[in-house]
């Protein structure tokens, strides 16, 4: 006899287990690659500021090497005095000029101790707290469930008259009377 009601095939829920299985797998392996990925830009990061390091490190002792190599070059008492005097700089025309001394305001800035990240909580990494749902809640659902059903239409319109205050009055009369 005909029901139209399919009747339970054991192949169809091995099939789902395993596409579930695959399913989880398939998520894992991206996880793992992402995790992969991640590492390989933090190395590719850390590198480059090791060659960076390295590169500035080169041009100073290239500057050095000219220095001391040739035989042309002969530094007075006065021009170590301004090689070893922070508050002076050259300019690229070879103007020798005084560095103005940074302002508070300017040291304070670059200290970063008043930067956002330091004020406030980073947001993303703290957990964040739930309470617990209580049996109140899980009645208070149910209430509002039949409150809702009580004063809108089929189609989900308040009916004429109801107001959302009502629905709530009514869905806690009905808490009441679960307790």
């Amino acid at each position: 006899m005909a029901t139209g009601q399919r009747g339970f095939d054991f192949d169809d829920f091995t099939d789902s287990r395993r596409i579930d299985r695959q399913r989880d797998q398939n998520l894992s392996d991206r996880q793992a690659q992402d995790r992969e990925r991640a590492d390989d830009d933090r190395r590719r990061a850390l590198e480059e500021q090791r060659m960076a390091v390295l590169d500035a490190n080169r041009a100073r002792l290239d500057a050095m090497l000219v220095l001391v190599n040739d035989d042309d070059i002969t530094l007075s008492a006065e021009e170590v005095g301004v090689v070893n005097d922070k508050s002076l700089r050259m300019m690229p025309n070879g103007e020798v000029v005084s560095r103005r001394a940074p302002a508070a305001r300017d040291i304070i800035r670059r200290s970063g101790q008043f930067a956002r990240a330091n004020i406030l909580p980073n947001l993303s990494t703290s957990p964040k707290r739930r309470r617990k749902k209580t049996k109140t809640d899980k009645n208070m659902s149910k209430a509002l469930r039949l409150a809702n059903e009580r004063f809108r239409t089929a189609k989900g319109k308040l009916r004429k008259g109801a107001t959302q205050a009502q629905i709530m009055k009514y869905a806690h009369k009905l808490l009441k009377k679960m307790s």
